[in-house]
């Protein structure tokens, strides 16, 4: 087991792919917004924003949804 984590967590033996790289940074951003905030450009940060808003949106609508449903 000890094995296999090590292998996993080890740096890779070949370049990343653009894909990957991608998938890092939009987890970045998601997870630290407010330090990204000023690496992004201001179509990213426009992009940071309605993202939010939808997860937000789509949350709250779930939620009344879920707490009221319709008879």
């Amino acid at each position: 087991m000890r094995a296999l984590l090590v292998r996993l967590f080890t740096e890779a033996n070949r370049p990343s792919k653009p894909m990957e790289i991608m998938i890092g940074r939009v987890l970045a951003v998601c997870t630290h917004p407010v330090i990204a905030w000023r690496v992004l450009s201001p179509s990213g940060r426009l992009v940071v924003c309605g993202g939010y808003a939808v997860a937000g949106y789509l949350t709250v609508l779930t939620v009344l949804l879920v707490a009221h449903p319709a008879r």
